[in-house]
């Protein structure tokens, strides 16, 4: 695509938008073109750059917004990029209409909101002669959707059946790949069942049928144990106590006690009967949860305190810690995770998650459930925070070795200051 929009804006005089969900995304087509500029002289004799630059500062960087060509006719070919952002609808589309191209190429069109898509392809109209591409992975059933389906459309489909002919990727690879999220998405370019999807784009995190295949009752559970910990916010929520191995998750208990300081000593008394290290014991660490996990490092306990609107470890990839836990929770069922069968546990088919115009993944907000007539998932949320500590069986044997020392310590210290004991 890239190569294709140099070539027009090098030949004719014309002007060429590229358009992404964000201009981070629009800036990876443009750094191509960039690149391929210096490919050979009759692009780059074309390229009009000002005083102030330099033709290898450009190769170097690659970071231009705008690009001009001029042409022997005195003519111009022009490419720019533009950031279709959906987290301010109204202020991204009025800043769009304000520019104009005969040619539109929209990047990741399927994470471009439907309205805002209305107000680019207004760009096009100023001009009978034009060329509107969509490129991107089938997210979601919108415009990208609609325009897959118009005849008047030229479609070019590259799966990853086409990937392996041409020894872009490989058959282990590919099989690797089935056992993650998104595969039909981003492997086989499949759009979302109409029944799997709602008209906001929004995604079940768990179906129906991975949730049926994880109720098994596991009767040798194995790994590390973690204790997720969700604190009750009044009005009918309850706290909840998840205990989780590598291979299996349990209910601990479950209660409407409001006395934070009774909660606390329940936490105690369920992290000692089951043998539990503190440092992988999550607890929310937001609104009242605050108040217990004060009170639990005033007793010198070190709990994992959860923050779950904090920025994510792999930031690239989801909004927030709450949608990277939740996603954690989704591939670890996929990869054979199993829960103790109890009904309470229905409450994972109502989350749902879907990508922002950046592509990352977003978990939807126990505000919008509440309108949605949706309760606070309080089981899942045990559940989604026993993911959060990366307290590893290393850690604790660590753990364990330091407090052998500091014991064998103290003793030598002891019979040392008691000669005769």
């Amino acid at each position: 695509m890239a190569l294709a929009v140099l070539t027009r804006v090098a030949t004719y005089p014309e002007k060429w938008a590229i358009v992404a969900p964000s201009e981070k995304k629009a800036r990876i087509i443009m750094g191509y073109i960039i690149e391929h500029i210096f490919d050979n002289e009759y692009t780059k004799q074309k390229l009009e750059i000002s005083k102030d630059e330099s033709l290898e500062h450009l190769r170097r960087e690659r970071s231009k917004n705008r690009l001009t060509f001029k042409h022997s006719d005195g003519t111009f070919g022009e490419v720019f990029i533009l950031s279709a952002d959906s987290r301010n609808k109204l202020k991204a589309g009025d800043a769009l209409m304000g520019f104009g191209a005969s040619h539109i190429v929209m990047d990741e069109s399927a994470l471009i909101d439907d309205d805002i898509e209305a107000k680019i392809f207004r760009m096009l109209g100023d001009s009978t002669d034009n060329y509107f591409y969509n490129i991107g992975n089938p997210f979601q059933r919108n415009h990208f959707l609609d325009k897959f389906q118009d005849p008047k459309y030229f479609k070019i489909n590259i799966d990853y059946r086409q990937g392996i002919q041409e020894g872009r990727l490989t058959q282990e690879f590919v099989e690797e790949a089935r056992r993650r999220p998104y595969f039909s998405v981003l492997y086989e370019n499949k759009f979302p069942d109409a029944d799997a999807v709602d008209v906001k784009g929004w995604s079940y995190l768990i179906t129906d049928k991975e949730f049926e295949g994880a109720l098994v009752k596991v009767e040798n559970p194995f790994g590390i144990k973690k204790l997720g910990h969700d604190v009750a916010r009044g009005g009918g929520n309850f706290n909840t106590w998840i205990l989780r191995q590598e291979n299996y998750a349990t209910q601990l208990g479950r209660n409407e006690d409001n006395d934070l300081m009774s909660v606390c000593g329940t936490t105690i008394r369920f992290v000692t009967e089951n043998n539990i290290n503190w440092q992988s014991v999550s607890i929310d660490d937001t609104g009242i949860g605050a108040g217990e996990t004060d009170r639990l490092r005033e007793q010198n306990f070190s709990i994992n305190p959860v923050e779950l609107g904090s920025e994510a470890r792999d930031k690239l990839r989801f909004i927030n810690r709450r949608a990277e836990n939740c996603w954690r929770v989704k591939d670890w069922i996929c990869r054979g995770g199993k829960l103790n069968p109890d009904q309470d546990w229905t409450e994972l088919k109502d989350i749902k998650y879907k990508t922002d115009s950046s592509g990352r993944i977003k978990i939807m907000s126990k505000e919008e459930m509440r309108v949605q007539g949706i309760e606070s998932p309080d089981i899942f949320d045990g559940l989604m925070l026993s993911f959060d500590s990366d307290f590893t069986l290393e850690d604790m044997n660590r753990e364990e070795e330091r407090k052998k020392r500091q014991q064998n310590h103290s003793l030598q210290r002891h019979s040392k200051s008691n000669p005769f004991h």
